[in-house]
């Protein structure tokens, strides 16, 4: 825990992003030479968190978080591949305006309301199976290209 001294040192210089980069940079790589910074706990801070604009060389790890509000995440540039797996959402799950130049997997979604899958301009197949739907299928100008 920081001492009052200490807080108004760090308040007094004006600490940057970059003087904090340089911090969690000097104390906070693991034994593996990985920047960790895991396990913050934010819940008994009343405003939001932004970890917008990250520039990173190697890997992202996001997992675990626990959210009261809303999580957004736009606008990702991914040269490797992008894994979204075991999300629990209260609210409304969008997922729009994807780019994908491998194939795109959607599976094992459970979705007590509606599900919206629109315009969506696939170049490879269209895999869909094992569907399960209580209310209606509505299906709409679909282009099919026949198999030759």
């Amino acid at each position: 825990m920081l001492t009052e001294e200490l807080r108004q040192q760090i308040k007094k210089a004006e600490l940057t992003k970059k003087d904090l980069k340089i911090i969690l940079l000097d104390n906070f790589i693991d034994e593996n030479g990985n920047l960790n910074l895991s396990c913050l706990d934010f819940s008994d801070f009343n405003g939001n968190v932004f970890t917008d604009y990250m520039k990173v060389k190697k890997s992202l790890y996001q997992s675990d978080q626990s959210v009261e509000g809303n999580l957004w995440q736009e606008y990702q540039e991914v040269k490797g591949n992008l894994g979204q797996n075991c999300q629990k959402v209260g609210g409304y799950l969008e997922q729009s305006h994807q780019k994908v130049k491998g194939n795109l997997n959607q599976s094992q979604q459970t979705v007590e309301g509606d599900l919206w899958q629109s315009y969506q301009e696939v170049k490879g197949d269209l895999y869909q199976s094992w569907q399960k739907v209580q209310g209606n299928i509505h299906t709409t100008k679909s282009k099919i290209r026949k198999e030759k």
